[in-house]
């Protein structure tokens, strides 16, 4: 009896063992996936990003002076030599038209040169924007709208980002009050509030937000998003949600989606906050992911046939 009364109570605290984490699942994964969580670099904010970059445009400005300066006695020697070849050779004066056709490198050449170098050049091996996350169901509740309110989400943290809301996650209050504003705002500007394009989205952030200047972008090439985002400017695109492969999403994923690429590694991975999970910040996906995943919303038509595009905000 004794045996079978110590077996009754493995049992018993068993199932309540079991009970208790079921009931802590949610926790539990979070604490799990946190610890296995690839590392990032560290995030930095747009003040930060900005004064880097006008550091490094300081430098590169003193760098082509330098280069101009240099040239510039290059083209005068190059001048000279060429007078004296031709009073030489000739006997007469080398007038100036003369000159045209010498082949020496313009002032204005090599600043044109400068400049289609300048952003390569100042383009770093990797970078994390401190782009602010919000899911786009801060509560939790996954019904309508929060089901289909990615666009309104993404809008929210970009602006978030030029505007110094802190980074890490928003207050799911404040959050939700915004996103459900945005929403509000859209049905009285386009009718609906429901798988807004690109072009809509952008139209949106200015009407909403008061940006001066946003830009759609067809058919991006990688070096394209990953000089945006060494701007400062987070990136945000459009995708076929179910060729993203999401293992957060619940299954099997949306058929339209938009996220935002807030940086990359030095891997090939793009950092990115992605609305459609609680665990989207800072969530990486694979520079071919991103690339091959990238739809507008067509209608309903099938959205891998959506156009390649993203959207880029300016700050004001």
């Amino acid at each position: 009896m004794r045996a079978i009364r110590r077996f009754v109570e493995f049992i018993i605290v068993l199932i309540a063992l079991g009970a208790a984490i079921y009931l802590q699942r949610v926790p539990i994964l979070d604490w799990y996936q946190n610890i296995t969580k690839p590392s990032v670099p560290e995030a930095v904010e747009y003040v930060d990003v900005i004064e880097k970059i006008q550091k490094e445009n300081n430098k590169q400005d003193e760098v082509v002076n330098e280069v101009i300066l240099e040239q510039e006695t290059i083209n005068k020697d190059i001048v000279e030599d060429k007078f004296i070849e031709e009073v030489t050779n000739t006997e007469q004066i080398f007038h100036d038209e003369e000159v045209e056709g010498v082949g020496f490198e313009t002032e204005e050449v090599l600043l044109e040169e400068y400049v289609l170098k300048k952003e390569e050049f100042i383009l770093p091996a990797s970078i994390n924007l401190a782009v602010p996350f919000t899911s786009q169901a801060p509560h939790a509740n996954w019904d309508y709208p929060y089901k289909e309110a990615c666009e309104e989400a993404s809008v929210y943290m970009v602006h978030g980002f030029y505007n110094g809301i802190k980074p890490g996650k928003i207050d799911a209050d404040v959050a939700d009050k915004e996103i459900l504003k945005i929403i509000d705002f859209e049905n009285g500007l386009f009718g609906s509030y429901e798988d807004t394009t690109a072009e809509q989205t952008g139209v949106l952030a200015e009407l909403m937000y008061g940006y001066s200047k946003v830009e759609t972008i067809e058919n991006p090439t990688i070096d394209q998003l990953r000089t945006h985002l060494a701007h400062g400017r987070p990136v945000i695109v459009p995708s076929a949600g179910r060729l993203l492969g999401n293992p957060n999403f619940q299954q099997p994923g949306p058929l339209y989606h938009m996220i935002v690429l807030r940086g990359y590694t030095d891997s090939g991975m793009f950092i990115t906050n992605d609305p459609g999970t609680r665990n989207g910040e800072e969530f990486l996906y694979s520079f071919d992911t991103i690339m091959q995943s990238m739809h507008d919303f067509n209608g309903n038509n099938d959205i891998k046939e959506g156009k390649r595009v993203v959207l880029i905000i300016y700050p004001n």
